[in-house]
């Protein structure tokens, strides 16, 4: 049974590439808002075989090509990242497909780990992958991987927090210093006064509403 399951996968990740080469090609992993869920068959088909698979059965002996289509079906999904939310459900499947995620070429895949990752449980040491996601060099995955480096490695996120409010290396980088803000906040750093203070210096608005937020 789970090797038909993974075929009739392969399948309909086939299938969903085709369709959507077909009907969106101006889609790249980048662009897409992962909004596939809205009355669209093909996405509900292959959705459902993905999570009878990570339900029923245990990642013993995975192929490569499993792991793939399964991380390009969490990428699709990136609108809600309900597929990935389920999974921690089950802490086997979602270590052995975020140590994948880190290499990943499916952004909407790695950004989600990232994230995800800060409401991992289990016991694996798949936490300090945040410290890949962290200084992977893309934007958001670097601001999802800070903010659960609070949950699992508070004592570290202080100084990735002042590292992200001085570096400047993005073109835009008002979202940076937000989580930077928030990680102080969140770790109860003696040093979040210091930066909302710097917060009021800059001409980011909505920098300043989380520093009015977060001093309250």
């Amino acid at each position: 049974m789970f090797e038909k399951d993974v075929m009739t996968l392969h399948k309909q990740v086939v299938e969903f590439r085709h369709f959507q080469k077909q009907y969106y090609p101006q889609m790249t992993e980048e662009n897409d808002n992962g909004e596939w869920e809205i009355g669209l068959m093909q996405w509900n088909e292959m959705n459902s075989t993905y999570l009878k698979i990570v339900e029923n059965y245990v990642p013993e002996s995975v192929e490569e090509e499993l792991i793939d289509d399964m991380l390009y079906v969490i990428a699709r999904d990136s609108e809600s990242s309900g597929l990935l939310i389920e999974t921690l459900q089950y802490p086997q499947w979602f270590e052995v497909l975020c140590r994948h995620s880190v290499v990943t070429d499916y952004y909407n895949a790695r950004w989600q780990f990232a994230e995800q990752i800060g409401n991992y449980e289990g016991e694996s040491n798949i936490k300090d992958l945040l410290f890949c996601f962290i200084e992977c060099g893309d934007e958001y995955t670097e601001r999802m991987a800070l903010q659960s480096l609070c949950e699992h490695f508070p004592e570290q996120a202080e100084a990735y927090a002042v590292k992200f409010w001085n570096r400047n290396i993005y073109k835009e980088d008002e979202y940076q210093k937000i989580m930077a803000l928030y990680a102080l906040h969140r770790v109860k750093s003696p040093l979040l006064k210091k930066y909302a203070a710097k917060a009021y210096e800059l001409k980011y608005c909505h920098l300043k509403e989380w520093a009015d937020r977060f001093c309250k």
